[in-house]
């Protein structure tokens, strides 16, 4: 079913008997399609749904102009306005009317490694429950990043990698069938896991020159540690002891973000 709003078309696929309470996000950027193919191979499996979901492609234009985004970028650009000039903007809107109280899983790619981990912003129960959904050894809190649909529907965006890969779809796949398993929606083993979690506090700014990254995400960087050589000569020292995540994501900006380890509330939240 194509639902078209504000001249925003969205498909969303309900499959399963009664009223969703699971979705299942992708394309949110439109050059990202492991979810988009993970959906599909899962669906021309013709599964037995238990329980009903619903998969949103939530941003068709951009996926079918072979872009990230048409005017803004969709996961920078929530909570959303329905009279916005920015298509997005209005996708947005849409989106949030669209995931309002389900639990959600949106599916994306990453470059970088390792990966998959995953992304939230809530530590209420209903998003740890479906953060351990993933069955992914890696969460990270990134409420830092404003803008985010997680930020305002709550939910858990997963990486998947590297981006255009034939694995970033096989770990898209994987993940998706396990968060389907976990919620009843398909047959299957329970397998839910105590991921580490890490929380985002700041970022990286990208050096003029093209840098050659000294340091690997999810592994600690010291103060004074070189983070990257830098093209025409020269080096950048890390400030102060962090642990790198999405660092090598291509962003114009920065080069990538600085978490911290919350061991914690690892202990306060798995009890």
């Amino acid at each position: 079913m194509e639902r078209s709003r504000g001249g925003v078309r969205m498909k969303v696929t309900k499959k399963g008997k009664g009223d969703p309470e699971i979705a299942v996000v992708y394309c949110t950027h439109g050059d990202e399609t492991a979810g988009k193919k993970a959906v599909e191979d899962l669906l021309n499996s013709s599964p037995d749904f238990k329980k009903a979901v619903k998969f949103v492609f939530a941003n068709q234009k951009a996926y079918k102009e072979g872009k990230r985004f048409i005017d803004t970028d969709l996961n920078r650009s929530f909570p959303g306005e329905v009279e916005s000039p920015s298509y997005e903007e209005r996708t947005a809107a849409k989106l949030v009317e669209e995931l309002k109280d389900l639990k959600v899983l949106d599916i994306h790619e990453t470059e970088v490694s390792p990966s998959p981990f995953a992304l939230f912003t809530w530590f209420d129960e209903k998003t740890v429950e479906t953060v351990r959904d993933t069955n992914l050894d890696r969460a990270v809190e990134i409420s830092y990043t404003p803008g985010c649909g997680i930020n305002i529907y709550g939910g858990v965006e997963v990486e998947v990698g590297p981006k255009g890969s034939e694995k970033a779809v096989e770990d898209a796949l994987i993940i998706l069938k396990q968060f389907l398993v976990n919620n009843g929606v398909l047959e299957g083993e329970v397998q839910r896991s105590e991921p580490e979690i890490y929380s985002v506090y700041s970022t990286q700014n990208r050096p003029t020159e093209n840098p050659e990254l000294k340091v690997e995400n999810f592994e600690t960087v010291e103060e004074g540690e070189c983070i990257a050589e830098l093209e025409v000569g020269g080096a950048l020292f890390s400030e102060e002891r962090f642990v790198p995540v999405l660092f090598g994501q291509s962003y114009p900006d920065i080069l990538g973000f600085k978490s911290v380890r919350l061991e914690k509330v690892e202990e306060r939240i798995y009890q």
